[in-house]
């Protein structure tokens, strides 16, 4: 087929397509809505000019091959499906380079032939997320959600950069076994995030740019207990919460910001409400929900604790320096090289303690050691253990020793390749129902397990 013609055909079927695609839309929808566009361009008064592709693409094995490419992502689609790479960043015509999650920042043998290819990409990815934006700058998902594309215009063509989601999200298993936590500290996040049922932490994560923060999240989602209400607010859809049926998914945009978000969730009655990146005023409302007893989370670009919480009471978040205080966890992420080889690690866990001459005490339980490459325990969680004793009944030793099962039952679960994120987060939705029926299931005894 002649190239040139065929792109002016595919961007006439763009034309056709606006808003009739949808971002979650089956793939056999799409193919049957092209089709009848394909159909519609044959007929009409142009249809004579692409004659000699509609010969070629007569016979129907040959039309659906030529639909399928058309949806497809053409020049970058064996680099989205590489499960190594993380993101794709394409400048203009230029070789196309990726961050891949072993090998670091490198150049790839693709690139658009010329700018007219180019921007047929740029108006399909517009296309297949269900928007039709004409801004120098557009932030938007790939189809199903396989990830966020940022697209910034400049002088020399579009700077594009697309950050892929996992097809299959890194469970908390599969983040212990990459070093990047112990069993002993996932225990430990088990309990602050469900927090019995009854006190839940709120939670702060912490790092700078690709240091893990939304693989995380999206892992720590496990351990929310199935009955809760749950309201995920995000810049771009990328967290992965589709275990998670009760869970409502907002997104802002140029009308609807993130604040404005965060305060319409206090009428949508959610016992918790997460939000993808705080980094605005929507911080002061976030803190305001914790404040009338709303469990948070959320991430915040800030390399240390203390950083963090600096970065909470000075603009543009200006919250309260004792508001501050109602987090009860900051968690830190921190990405490192050695050689050639990439890590992401948790690099400490502190939760706060009131304050001190306005100054936010922090008590650090976790911090990792560089020389030995491992995360340890520095001191116990006193602080929420003692407030979740209060608010539960049970002794401080009794929490303490529910953090040990929970450490004993994931290394359980990893021993029998129970490790997926849906599995795991089946067997944490029955241990908060059923706490002994779940650890019998796993031939493990309480007292046994405690001895």
């Amino acid at each position: 087929m002649n190239r040139s013609m065929v792109i002016t055909l595919e961007n006439q079927i763009v034309d056709k397509l606006w808003g009739k695609i949808t971002l979650l839309q089956p793939l056999d929808e799409k193919e049957a809505i092209v089709d009848h566009v394909l159909q519609e361009i044959r007929s009409s008064g142009d249809g004579h000019k692409f004659q000699e592709i509609f010969d070629e693409i007569a016979d129907t094995s040959k039309r659906k091959e030529f639909i399928l490419q058309f949806l497809s992502y053409g020049v970058i689609e064996d680099l989205l499906c590489d499960q190594g790479i993380e993101d794709i960043i394409i400048n203009s015509t230029n070789t196309i380079f990726v961050h891949h999650s072993e090998k670091g920042f490198i150049a790839t043998k693709c690139r658009f032939s010329d700018q007219m290819e180019l921007d047929l990409f740029v108006r399909k990815l517009m296309l297949f997320s269900g928007r039709n934006e004409n801004k120098k700058i557009v932030n938007l998902e790939l189809a199903n959600l396989e990830g966020r594309v940022n697209i910034a215009t400049s002088p020399f063509g579009p700077q594009i950069t697309i950050t892929k989601t996992k097809v299959d999200p890194l469970s908390i298993i599969d983040l212990i076994e990459r070093g990047s936590l112990t069993y002993l500290l996932a225990g430990q996040l088990w309990l602050y995030i469900e927090g019995l049922s009854i006190k839940p932490a709120n939670i702060m994560l912490a790092g700078g740019p690709g240091t893990g923060k939304t693989t995380l999240l999206n892992a720590l989602f496990s351990f929310i207990p199935k009955k809760e209400r749950v309201i995920v607010i995000e810049d771009t859809l990328e967290l992965n919460t589709f275990h998670e049926d009760s869970c409502s998914r907002l997104e802002s945009d140029d009308q609807t910001t993130l604040a404005d978000l965060v305060k319409n969730t206090l009428r949508m009655r959610p016992e918790r409400i997460i939000v993808g990146e705080v980094r605005g005023t929507e911080a002061a409302d976030l803190i305001t929900a914790m404040n009338v007893g709303k469990y948070c989370m959320g991430t915040i670009h800030a390399l240390t604790a203390r950083e963090a919480i600096l970065r909470l009471e000075n603009e543009p978040m200006n919250v309260p320096e004792l508001l501050v205080n109602l987090i009860d966890v900051f968690i830190i992420l921190k990405r490192f090289h050695v050689k050639d080889k990439i890590y992401r690690v948790i690099d400490e866990v502190s939760e706060t303690g009131g304050m001190e001459q306005k100054t936010i005490l922090l008590s650090t339980i976790f911090k990792y050691d560089y020389e030995k490459k491992v995360i340890e325990s520095i001191s116990p969680s006193t602080i929420y253990r003692d407030k979740l004793a209060r608010s539960s009944g049970f002794t401080a030793k009794e929490i303490m020793d529910e953090v040990k099962i929970r450490a004993i039952i994931l290394k359980t679960l990893a021993d029998r390749n129970i490790r997926s994120i849906n599995e795991i987060t089946m067997f944490c939705h029955a241990y908060n129902a059923d706490p002994k029926g779940a650890l019998a299931s796993l031939g493990l005894d309480r007292n046994k397990v405690l001895r």
